[in-house]
């Protein structure tokens, strides 16, 4: 009898115990479902609240304002680098024409840090309607008449509309009058003037030179580089032009 006691005793006990681990496991469970919710909802909030942006560093600007890229940025009363997404930041600044790069970090507790690479004037493009500036890639940059354009080299010949929409053969032979420009600077630092209109090749008009190129420009140049002391050494005080469409030779002849 007493060990039957003993026996009903004992397995109170366990489920006694076993009751109470249940209540502290619901306990517990209760604590972090509590803990979650509170970091679901409160915890952003008060983040939000002590992370406000209060201020927008941007570097990297030549030309733009400091104004453009704030209205660029949209970004709302009371904004929070907790609660921002730089990724979409970074595509909407980019949509601008004249951004060529940008990231956009937080800079905790209140800074906005925004690093930003302008696309630059390469070249004036006129055309019949006015001027257009374009960078490196063949670009559009601006429309606008009052833009500085001196010492930019001017092209002409292209379609106004195929280069503004982006046309991509009108933009590859932008990007062709460019190096050809670049490659010319290296030697001429008066006006330049570059004639795209016709597809196969580009006439390239200095003040004295006139140089006629084709698409193995580079080649070519170099071939001009080594010869030129000599070219200008034999040559008459008039205007010449040089030909190098050719792979083989530099042809110099007088500038009618």
């Amino acid at each position: 009898m007493r060990r039957r006691n003993l026996l009903k005793n004992n397995q109170s006990s366990r489920a006694t115990m076993a009751q109470k681990a249940w209540w502290r496991r619901m306990i517990v469970f209760g604590v972090i479902l509590s803990a979650g919710f509170a970091s679901y909802h409160l915890v952003p909030r008060a983040m939000a609240g002590w992370t406000t942006i209060q201020h927008v560093s941007i570097s990297g600007v030549k030309f733009m304002k400091r104004g453009e890229i704030l209205s660029l940025l949209v970004l709302p009363p009371e904004s929070s680098l907790w609660t921002i997404d730089p990724i979409a930041l970074q595509q909407r600044i980019e949509a601008h024409p004249r951004i060529a790069s940008v990231s956009v970090g937080r800079a905790f507790p209140h800074t906005l840090a925004v690093v930003i690479r302008e696309r630059e004037p390469a070249a004036a493009f006129q055309h019949a309607g006015g001027q257009l500036l374009v960078d490196q890639d063949g670009v559009v940059l601006s429309i606008a008449p009052d833009d500085d354009t001196s010492g930019l080299p001017m092209f002409s010949g292209l379609s106004a509309i195929r280069l503004l929409e982006g046309e991509p053969t009108t933009r590859d032979r932008a990007r062709w009058g460019v190096t050809v420009a670049r490659l010319l600077r290296e030697r001429f630092l008066g006006p330049l003037h570059i004639d795209l209109r016709d597809p196969n090749e580009i006439v390239a008009v200095t003040e004295d030179v006139t140089f006629r190129v084709n698409q193995d420009m580079q080649q070519a140049w170099q071939q001009y580089l080594a010869l030129e002391s000599t070219i200008q050494a034999g040559l008459p005080t008039e205007p010449y032009e040089i030909d190098l469409r050719y792979s083989d030779r530099v042809i110099v002849r007088q500038r009618t």
